[in-house]
């Protein structure tokens, strides 16, 4: 008899034991989850890149579908400078809600001659008025083989269209990037 009472014995203290541990372990896990969930409510900071502004002409649509040529262009900001070269061009399409999605491929040479090839994707929607102004904004990604310019391929950025004269561009973007 003693014998089963050492056995429900050890098996409760066991089981206190293991109970112990798992409650260490949830709450280890709460505070992990609290800590990441602060970290992800952080304001997102950004910096400025650089100004890029370019021309756009021929092309045509399909559909839904608009394709243009980007003809010239200049980007500058305060570690890079250049012009947009050619071939560059934009394949956008209009959604049935009436944005506008935005996909761009286009090279950049700098001043110091690199290239650097730029591609995004983003969206142009203007609601009605009563709700604001137009939304253009675009996600450009970098890629480029120059050791000058390679910490371009590691960055994430985003591009705010703003207005220029028709003279200077037909599309102008402040492009940021974000920092961590």
């Amino acid at each position: 008899m003693w014998a089963k009472e050492l056995t429900m014995s050890v098996q409760t203290v066991l089981s206190r034991r293991e109970f112990a541990t798992l409650g260490a372990a949830v709450a280890l896990g709460l505070t992990s989850t609290a800590s990441a969930q602060s970290q992800a409510r952080a304001p997102l900071r950004s910096e400025f890149l650089m100004d890029l502004v370019f021309k756009t002409g021929g092309g045509g649509r399909i559909g839904p579908r608009i394709i243009a040529g980007i003809t010239n262009g200049t980007f500058e900001g305060p570690k890079l400078k250049g012009k947009v070269t050619t071939p560059a061009g934009e394949w956008g399409a209009t959604r049935p809600d009436g944005a506008y999605v935005i996909d761009v491929r286009l090279e950049l040479r700098t001043d110091d001659d690199a290239l650097i090839f730029v591609s995004y994707r983003g969206i142009v929607y203007t609601p009605p008025k009563d709700q604001g102004g137009r939304y253009w904004v675009t996600a450009p990604v970098f890629e480029t083989a120059s050791t000058k310019y390679d910490w371009l391929n590691r960055i994430v950025c985003v591009g705010v269209a703003y207005t220029v004269p028709k003279e200077v561009g037909d599309v102008a973007y402040h492009i940021y990037q974000i920092l961590m």
